[in-house]
Order: C-alpha cells, then structure tokens, then sequence
C-alpha cells in the first residue's frame, strides 16, 4: 500500500510527456514574423520567467516533502528538503531509558494490579504526546521485549505455567515490561525472579496482550488517525524471528532445571 507521501510525491513530479518541450507549440510559418516583432517588443520589458518557464521557482519546503524529489530538484539556495517522516533508517530512533521507565511506571501505579488499566493509562499518556516520540517508545517498548527472548526465561515460564507457547512468551515479555526497570532488571539477571509472587496464577501474564499493542493504538490518537507501521514500516515488533539466546532445553526435562520454581495455579 502506498503511502500519502508516496501518493503525494508522485502527483507532484510532472509526467514526462508534459515536460518543456510540450508546453512549446509548433508555430506555423505564415506566424513567425508576427512572433519575432512580439518577442523583441517584450524582451525589455519581462523581468519574470514566463508562465510556462521551465526554470525552478523557489517555494516553501516541509518535512513531509519526498526524498526522490530533494535528489532531482535544481540546487536553488533557497530551500532545504528534509527527509520525510515516512522514512525510517534501520536503527530507528528508541526513547531515551529515562523517560521511558518513567511513562511506565506512571502507567503501572494506577493501574491497580489490572494489567488491562495500565495498557489503557499507558495509551493516554502517549497520546499527549507527538507522534514521533510515540513511535520511539513503541521501538524502546519492542527493544526491552525482545532483550527478555532467552531460553532461560522461557523455560522459567514453561515451569510455571505448564507448558508456554509462543504468544505465552510473548506476553509474558510484555508484562515484565511492564512491571517496571526494576523488576525487568531483576528478571533479566535471574528468571526464577518471575516466582516472587507478582504472578498469582497461571497465564496471569497473557493479559499483557494489550501492552504489546499500546504503542500502535496511542499512534493512531496522536496523528490524528494515521497508521504507525505505514509511517515507519521499519517499526520493530514484538513477535520474535530466529532462536531465543541461551541454551536450548527439552520439555521432557526442563522442570530439572528450575528445581525452586512451583507451578502456579
């Protein structure tokens, strides 16, 4: 699907066939004199290019305007064409630690232990604020979920859980974000962690579902309807590609290796 950039970006290049040389029309020969006493008559006076002039006209620029045209449009000193907010680079810009731990941790102490409060606390604080920074927290967001894909933790949840798939691992990932720097932190160095008591029963956690998802749904609110994976198609997501890092257990005997991890009810 294209982009309105892209739409716009196209609508604005003029097709080939309408370049300068179709805007001059063949002039019959009975009429050339009658063109050449004209154009000396005005030559002193035109002090303007003409309506037809192909030469460039300087205008006001946006961030919107496409990268294709700041690549074939004349040099003219007048204007600086900035890449638009529709392209990403690979490394897209994350939200600085700081503030994202604090909007989390502003979202977690409302949220009254309901999962689904602070997804929607979390949501309305992103929606205050410009659609950039929210794609840049939904990339932290993505960023601090997939820190926490390791064998290790998942086989942590396994226990607890009585089996854990990947959707299970996913959310769960999300929760701990949710829960806070601390407690992330404490995760990451130890999975056994998630045994502490946060946790009162058995895919608690699948209700994070609505974290993974805060980020896409705040953007929508704060550019006034635009689709955030449209605007940054580079956005990272939280569903995981390749193998968890760590190693890699069997379900026959993981339990063994979580020997102070109880199921949870």
């Amino acid at each position: 699907m294209k982009t309105p950039n892209h739409a716009r970006s196209e609508a604005g290049h003029r097709p080939h066939s309408a370049g300068a040389h179709a805007l001059t029309p063949k002039t019959k020969p009975s009429a050339v004199a009658a063109v050449i006493a004209l154009a000396m008559a005005l030559a002193g006076c035109a002090q303007q290019p003409a309506t037809g002039s192909s030469d460039p006209v300087p205008v006001e620029t946006s961030t919107t305007s496409s990268i294709s045209a700041e690549a074939d449009s004349p040099t003219t000193g007048t204007a600086t064409i900035s890449p638009p907010s529709t392209k990403v680079a690979p490394g897209m810009q994350l939200m600085e630690q700081g503030q994202f731990w604090d909007i989390i941790s502003r979202s977690l102490e409302v949220s009254d232990g309901s999962i689904e409060h602070q997804a929607a606390e979390l949501e309305d604080i992103l929606a205050d604020l410009p659609a950039a920074q929210v794609a840049s927290f939904n990339a932290r967001f993505v960023s601090k979920n997939l820190e926490l894909y390791s064998w290790e933790l998942w086989g942590a949840a396994y226990v607890l859980y009585g089996g854990c798939s990947d959707d299970c691992f996913e959310y769960l990932r999300s929760w701990v974000v949710g829960q806070g720097q601390d407690y992330f932190k404490a995760v990451l160095r130890d999975p056994q962690t998630l045994d502490n008591g946060r946790l009162s029963f058995a895919f608690e956690s699948e209700e994070a579902e609505w974290l993974s998802y805060v980020g896409e749904d705040a953007y929508l609110r704060a550019s006034d309807g635009r689709d955030l994976y449209e605007d940054y198609p580079q956005s990272p997501s939280t569903i995981a590609v390749g193998e968890p890092s760590g190693t890699a257990w069997d379900e026959e005997t993981v339990e063994s290796l979580y020997p102070d991890l109880s199921p949870l009810p």
